[in-house]
C-alpha cells in the first residue's frame, strides 16, 4: 500500500463538499480632481465591502450616498459584471417611490 495516497473515503469527501460562491459589489466614485484648498476627498474610490448586497447597493444610490459614480462592478465565482446602468435605472426608480 502506498503511503503517500490519501484514504478513498478522504478524496470522496473532498469532492462531496460544496465549493464557496464569493459575490460582492464594487463601486467605484470619482471625488474630482484635487487641488490646493479643496476641502474633502479627491481622485476615485473603489468601495468594496463584501456584506453589502444589491439592495443595499440601491439604496445608498437612491439615498445619494454614492454620487458621481464611474462603474458598478458585480463580482462572482471570479467573474465580473457591468451592472452601472441597472443599479442605476433602480436606484431611480426607487427615489420616485419615495418621493
Amino acid at each position: 500500500m502506498n503511503q503517500h495516497l490519501p484514504p478513498s473515503n478522504v478524496r470522496e469527501l473532498t469532492i462531496a463538499r460544496p465549493k464557496p460562491s464569493h459575490s460582492y459589489f464594487v463601486v467605484m466614485v470619482d471625488y474630482g480632481p484635487s487641488y490646493i484648498g479643496k476641502k474633502g476627498p479627491s481622485g476615485f474610490e473603489a468601495v468594496v465591502d463584501p456584506e453589502i448586497t444589491r439592495r443595499e447597493v440601491v439604496s445608498r444610490l437612491a439615498s445619494g450616498e454614492y454620487q458621481r459614480v464611474v462603474f458598478i462592478h458585480h463580482v462572482a465565482d471570479g467573474l465580473v459584471e457591468d451592472v452601472t446602468g441597472e443599479l442605476i435605472d433602480e436606484s431611480e426608480e426607487l427615489a420616485r417611490e419615495r418621493a
